[in-house]
Parts: C-alpha cells; sequence; structure tokens
C-alpha cells in the first residue's frame, strides 16, 4: 500500500465528526524497555544505565512508514535513596502523524526487608504532536483517470492553521522487587492531557489522551546453581497487561538462556482477538545486551505485516567493580530479567 492512502484515510477521518483516538506506542520487548514501560524502574545502580529501542512495525506492508525509537537514562544514588532518569520516544506514523516525548523520571527506594525493595516513581514532561503537511492527499487531488500516478492534480484545501500541538504530561507508578521478581503497575497520562488541531479554546474531551494502566509481573527461575555465571542456565516468564480507553493488550511468554545466549517466545492478544507471535533472540556480555525480536502478525488482518524490533541496554551496574561496591553497601540487587 502506498503511504499515500493511509495519509488520505486519516484526513478523513479527522475531518469527519468522529473523533480520532488510538493507545500509546507499544514495545514487544517491554523488559528490555523497563524505563519506558514503568518510570518506577529506574535507579537500580550508582551508576548510569542507557537503554535504546526501535521498532519498524509493518515494514514489508509500509516501509519505514511506522518507526517507534526510544532512548532512556537512569541512575540510583545511595545517600538520599532516590533514582532519576530522562526518556525521549519518537513516534513516526508514516511521516504523517509525528508525536514526540520526553519525560523525566523521579523514583524513591524503600528497603521493604534485605532482598525485597520498594520503588515508588512520578514522572512529568511533555508530549509533542506534529502533521507534516506535505504528505497530506485531498480529494481534488486525485486524478482516476491518470495510469501511473493518480495523485497528480493540485489542491485547492486552505493550508492547515496549525500543524503542532503540545501538552503536558504526568504520570506515577510503582515496582516491589527483589534479584530475581519485580511486579510493578504504571499511570501514565494522569491528567489526560489534550492534543487538538482545532480546539477553540473550550474544553475538548474528544481529543483528550486516555489514561495509560499497565502491570508488569516476573520471575526467573534457575535450573542450576545460580553462582555459576558463565554456565547458569535460566527461564524467566513474563507478563505485561495494558489498558487506555477501549484497548486492552496482554503481552506474555518467557525466554530461556544459558551464558551470553538468550531467546524466547512471546504472545500478545487483545482480548478481541490474537495479535501477534514474537520470537526474540538476544546476546549479553559484562556491561552489553542486545536483543532482536520479530512479530508475526496473527490478527484478522491477514498480511505478512509484522515488526522488527531491536533493543540495545549498556549498564554500568554490571560491571565487576560496581556490583561489589553495591554490595558492600548491601544494596537490593535489579531484577534478574533486566540483566538477563
Amino acid at each position: 500500500m502506498n503511504i499515500r492512502y493511509v495519509a488520505l484515510l486519516l484526513w478523513s477521518i479527522l475531518l469527519g465528526n468522529s473523533s480520532l483516538q488510538g493507545q500509546d506506542a507499544e514495545f514487544s520487548q517491554f523488559y528490555a524497555a523497563p524505563v519506558y514501560t514503568n518510570g518506577a524502574m529506574i535507579g537500580f545502580a550508582e551508576v548510569p544505565r542507557v537503554t535504546f529501542n526501535v521498532r519498524n512495525q509493518m515494514a514489508s506492508f509500509a516501509p519505514d512508514a511506522f518507526i517507534t525509537s526510544s532512548i532512556s537514562y537512569d541512575q540510583y544514588f545511595y545517600p538520599i535513596r532516590s533514582s532519576v532518569g530522562l526518556t525521549f520516544t519518537a513516534d513516526i506514523a508514516g511521516n504523517l502523524l509525528n508525536t514526540y516525548e520526553l519525560h523525566g523520571q523521579y523514583a524513591y527506594t524503600l528497603p521493604l526487608t534485605d532482598k525485597i525493595g520498594f520503588k515508588m516513581g512520578l514522572q512529568a514532561g511533555v508530549i509533542q504532536q506534529n502533521i507534516n503537511e506535505s504528505n497530506l492527499v485531498f480529494g481534488d487531488m486525485i486524478n482516476p483517470n491518470s495510469v501511473t500516478d493518480n495523485i497528480s492534480n493540485a489542491t485547492n484545501e486552505l493550508p492547515l492553521l496549525d500543524t503542532k500541538a503540545t501538552a503536558f504530561d504526568v504520570g506515577a507508578g510503582f515496582v516491589v522487587y527483589s534479584s530475581d521478581f519485580f511486579f510493578g503497575g504504571y499511570f501514565k497520562h494522569l491528567n489526560t492531557p489534550t492534543l487538538s488541531y482545532t480546539n477553540t479554546g473550550s474544553e475538548d474531551n474528544e481529543n483528550q489522551i486516555d489514561i495509560r494502566t499497565s502491570v508488569q509481573i516476573g520471575k526467573t527461575f534457575y535450573l542450576n546453581d545460580p553462582f555459576l555465571k558463565n554456565k547458569q542456565t535460566y527461564i524467566t516468564p513474563a507478563l505485561l497487561f495494558v489498558h487506555q480507553g477501549n484497548f486492552i493488550q496482554i503481552n506474555g511468554g518467557a525466554y530461556v538462556g544459558k551464558g551470553p545466549i538468550f531467546g524466547g517466545f512471546w504472545f500478545r492478544h487483545t482480548i478481541h482477538n490474537s495479535d501477534a507471535l514474537i520470537a526474540m533472540i538476544g546476546f549479553k556480555k559484562g556491561i552489553f545486551k542486545a536483543g532482536y525480536s520479530h512479530d508475526f502478525n496473527l490478527g484478522k488482518i491477514k498480511t505478512n505485516a509484522g515488526a522488527h524490533e531491536l533493543s540495545l541496554s549498556i549498564d554500568l551496574g554490571q560491571d565487576p567493580y560496581n556490583q561489589k561496591k553495591a554490595r558492600m553497601q548491601k544494596n537490593i540487587k535489579c531484577p534478574e530479567m533486566f540483566v538477563n
């Protein structure tokens, strides 16, 4: 499908009486995007952790049309039991409707026991969305008599008065964790920000961003001695539940690994229909961890348009010196799912 027809479809909806609603971008490797998934999952070490995620969705259907990327930084400050983070996300939909988010995170850590910690986190930032007007296709631009390119006429439509919308955004969440377990919940867009291109100053409920509620849980099981660092065999099942507006998503599965190599399968369901089967393979060495996954479409629209996703983590907390320092301070270890 030509991306211009996607633009035409979106524009026809915008001009209609119905509101255009959707959900936030999601990563299949949600466990490899902890700060994006839950702003309370920050600061498991006193040194920086940087994660990068990129998702190319429907690549064979419309190449480079739907790309989501995110980069985040987080770090813990032991004397004040506080963590800070910063996340930037870009969601490019056909280079027509582009959404950018910049958020800062803060979390306070409360040790419940020697091995179990509790983090309460807050997130605040801005969301900017813009329309690339040059990619819009209006009805009077279509030439049905053209054989090669039927988008050949000039439009008589007036230029848009505004192509950008910006809003302040806040969220909050928590996570309970140990070295091999985590359970968290996060609530994004608590202030239900409005992104509207036609708002005249009155209340605009149709263009509010719905609160995004997510729950995450994961557990690592070792199949041999967990102290055999180079020969550990483990299985890590995890589950993500997301609710936003009329959308519900459940992403569950597990990965297994031994030493530096790991891989697994995940199944995503949207309550009304099966969405995707996700296959993943990854590699970790020292402070570096990388993963690749592919979404195999199981939806009702039968196409081969899946999604490619890459993740990369640089976690200085996995350096032997920093691990020894954390043990001396008796810090609660980072959940293994974010390490394995």
